[in-house]
């Protein structure tokens, strides 16, 4: 049982890591861009920290449920290794 519990939780360690690497791409570029505003005239600023801000909740969601999986796979391998 608690294998099966181990491959379920790697497959959603995974799926939440892709899901953080995506976030972390669109956020650290929508963060450049408000960071220097005078070299991204043309773009709409509020919309671009909007979508940010909105950004940021399914990022700590995602960050968090991978942080969880990834803890209970640590703590799964130590009875096997003792």
């Amino acid at each position: 049982m608690k294998s099966k519990i181990y491959l379920w939780l790697k497959t959603i360690h995974r799926i939440f890591m892709y899901a953080t690497t995506f976030l972390v791409i669109i956020m650290s570029g929508t963060g450049t861009i408000l960071k220097f505003p005078l070299k991204f005239r043309s773009l709409d600023l509020a919309y671009i920290r909007f979508l940010h801000n909105e950004l940021s909740i399914y990022f700590t969601i995602s960050l968090f449920l991978m942080m969880i999986s990834g803890i209970y796979m640590y703590i799964f391998t130590f009875p096997k290794k003792y």
